[in-house]
């Protein structure tokens, strides 16, 4: 379905959701090393990507599809920690131990329920 698209629109849609969350997870992590090092590391990330699936041969749309979707599942999984980032930044900025702020169970388990579950459907959409 999402592969009968032009291709244009799925680098479009990956340009989307790499702005997208980079831009909220720099909102959600306001530290400027972050802020550079998430999107060039996610760009980086990409390409490797695309072109492991050009190797394996799956094609470009399929592999765009699937980072494209990645990244939307990634932010929406890190929504409940938003807020434990900040803890742990402002802790970190004044000095004070970080080792005993985690994540909660049901945060990491609805992290990941939300890549698996939007990979899948990213993938079913290129079938």
């Amino acid at each position: 379905m999402l592969t009968s698209v032009p291709v244009v629109w799925l680098v479009l849609l990956a340009v989307a959701a790499t702005a997208l969350s980079s831009r909220l997870l720099g909102s959600w992590i306001p530290f400027r090393k972050f802020r550079i090092a998430y999107p060039v590391t996610m760009v980086t990330g990409g390409v490797l990507l695309v072109l492991v699936c050009r190797l394996n041969g799956f094609g470009l749309s399929e592999a765009l599809v699937m980072y494209s979707f990645a990244h939307i599942g990634l932010t929406l999984g890190l929504l409940p920690q938003r807020k434990l980032f900040r803890e742990i930044l402002e802790r970190w900025r004044r000095g004070e131990p970080t080792e005993h702020l985690t994540p909660r169970g049901s945060h990491l388990a609805f992290l990941a329920v939300s890549v698996v579950g939007v990979l899948f459907a990213g993938f079913a959409l290129t079938r």
